[in-house]
């Protein structure tokens, strides 16, 4: 609508606007239900990527511990004593003090003290499948 005492404007051709500033025709319903199935498949995608840390019971393998959860995630360890101090946390356990480890069974917790990092070297046996004694709570990445 054009303001009082002014004429209105000529439409704008689309060939003469090339500027970000030139009004845009409405998106028609194809184009809003392409951005909306976008946007779902773009959640769909990034909610099956996420890991659920769990604290297991003692000497459980993750393998164990994620069963019910569509497995152990191999992929979602840890690589720094930054990041493991938020996966404990959102397992729900604060860490006293926490250490390298170097464990197959790391991250892990006796109950107070955590070691984060698994071994360095590659082992043919997957971290997930790896056991402590009965004192040894294992940060498992959930699937």
């Amino acid at each position: 609508s054009a303001a009082a005492g002014q004429a209105p404007r000529p439409p704008v051709s689309p060939a003469r606007c090339r500027s970000r500033l030139c009004p845009r025709r409405p998106a028609g319903p194809m184009a809003r239900i392409s951005r909306t199935f976008m946007f779902a498949l773009a959640l769909v995608t990034e909610l099956a990527n996420a890991v659920v840390w769990v604290k297991g019971s003692g000497g459980a393998s993750c393998e164990t511990v994620c069963k019910a959860r569509s497995g152990c995630n191999e992929d979602a360890w840890p690589q720094s004593a930054e990041e493991f101090e938020g996966i404990a946390a959102e397992a729900g356990h604060r860490c006293e003090g926490t250490q390298n480890g170097g464990a197959k069974y790391d991250p892990s917790t006796d109950g107070h003290y955590c070691g984060w990092a698994g071994p360095h070297g590659r082992d043919s046996e997957p971290r997930c499948a790896a056991v402590g004694d009965g004192t040894t709570y294992r940060f498992c990445p959930c699937n």
